[in-house]
């Protein structure tokens, strides 16, 4: 099927919706697969006015999920697993979320992931043309296997369990404790992980690769997200949308992973609020 234009697109979505308010004993599970900016959310969005849900509805590239509530029960949820070979403490959710019959759940990028999808679940294919419309293959995806999803497990690894694969190249991390810094304030991010430090400079990339930047240097210690016991924040000042950036991650870990946050004074935090020092650059509004 071909798609020429962005309400056409939005329209296929609204239309799909209603392949899904059948009565179901099941999680409905829809995998998109295409390049960055092929349209995926834009077929999100579509679905989910037509599934009656007036919220707005963004990409997840950044937080990895975003849950809407849908009008007859249960959530439409939205994953984005770009960039992470290891899906972390997302797992459990996501084993969560399949086990809801009226959840309707949107996966992109779902490499890392597919072991636990039901092999029923619905593959849509968008491919960008040479005219910039968007070509469309909607198939059911067979062979995955299905153990995991009739049996979920919501229970995370202990730290005492949590081993290196036998193939790493770095040994496991052999710390009790793994206590995450946090420095997002200027453009040079500042990353330390216990004793080790870290910097990268991501000029606008950092909304896109900060998580992903996290996940690589702990796997490079042999540790996933779940080994992290603290997290301290350098919460400003500084840049705006680097403290904006760095508050969003620290806080979402914190709370998903249930450990304790603090401030670079030390002092202890459920969410952290950026202190950017100054008020806020705010250009005039156009008329």
């Amino acid at each position: 099927m071909k798609i020429s234009s962005e309400q056409a697109m939005l329209d296929f979505g609204k239309n799909f919706a209603q392949k899904l308010t059948s009565p179901r004993n099941f999680a409905a599970v829809i995998e998109l697969v295409g390049d960055v900016g092929a349209g995926k959310t834009t077929f999100t969005r579509g679905l989910a006015q037509g599934l009656g849900i007036t919220k707005p509805v963004t990409s997840p590239s950044f937080t990895i999920s975003k849950s809407y509530a849908l009008p007859t029960g249960g959530q439409l949820i939205h994953y984005d697993f770009y960039r992470l070979p290891d899906p972390g403490l997302m797992l459990d959710d996501l084993r969560d979320a399949l086990t809801h019959p009226n959840n309707i759940i949107i996966i992109e990028w779902s490499n890392s992931i597919k072991h636990i999808l039901p092999p029923d679940h619905i593959q849509l294919h968008i491919s960008k043309l040479d005219d910039g419309s968007r070509d469309l293959q909607l198939k059911e995806a067979r062979g995955a296997t299905l153990h995991t999803h009739t049996q979920p497990s919501t229970s995370k690894p202990s730290k005492a369990s949590s081993t290196t694969p036998s193939h790493s190249k770095h040994p496991a991390n052999t710390s009790s404790e793994l206590s995450v810094y946090l420095d997002t304030s200027t453009p040079t991010t500042i990353l330390r992980l216990n004793d080790t430090e870290y910097s990268h400079h991501f000029a606008n990339d950092l909304a896109e690769g900060l998580l992903a930047y996290l996940h690589d240097k702990l796997a490079d210690q042999g540790s996933t997200f779940h080994d992290i016991t603290d997290i301290t924040f350098m919460s400003g000042p500084g840049s705006f949308t680097g403290l904006r950036i760095g508050a969003t991650v620290v806080n979402t870990l914190a709370h998903e992973l249930h450990i304790p946050l603090y401030d670079h004074h030390g002092q202890s935090h459920h969410i952290i609020v950026p202190d950017y020092g100054r008020p806020a650059n705010i250009s005039t509004p156009r008329k």
